[in-house]
């Protein structure tokens, strides 16, 4: 039977093209996963190393921060040393000299405030 047997030919024919696309179809399939999950590890590593570095960031500049705080506090603790030199009548240099008076001015200006703030109490 010529035909079937053509038949059966054509049929297996068919087949193996079948089975052929659908491991090329597979194989394109599985390399472009893989690509695609590299990719995203490429890109995962690259967001974390980023954020790493803005928590560094961030550290480093609280550490900034408070160093700063400090020395506000040491500045402000030099004022005051001097303020206390000058109304004790010790020579500073003259550009501290200067820094006290005025200082000194804007002290007598609060003091004359909290004064009217009493007299007005004490009516």
């Amino acid at each position: 039977m010529p035909i079937l047997d053509d038949l059966s030919k054509g049929i297996k024919k068919g087949m193996d093209e079948a089975e052929k696309s659908l491991k090329d179809v597979g194989e394109k399939a599985e390399k472009g996963f893989k690509d695609v999950s590299e990719k995203a590890e490429k890109g995962f590593k690259e967001i974390t190393e980023k954020a790493s570095d803005a928590v560094k960031t961030f550290e480093i500049q609280q550490e900034i921060d408070k160093l700063e705080a400090e020395m506000k506090g040491v500045k402000l603790e030099i004022g005051d040393k001097a303020l206390e030199l000058f109304t004790k009548g010790t020579a500073l240099d003259p550009a501290l000299d200067d820094l006290a008076k005025k200082a000194m001015g804007v002290k007598a200006k609060i003091d004359g405030k909290k004064k009217m703030i009493e007299d007005l109490k004490n009516d």
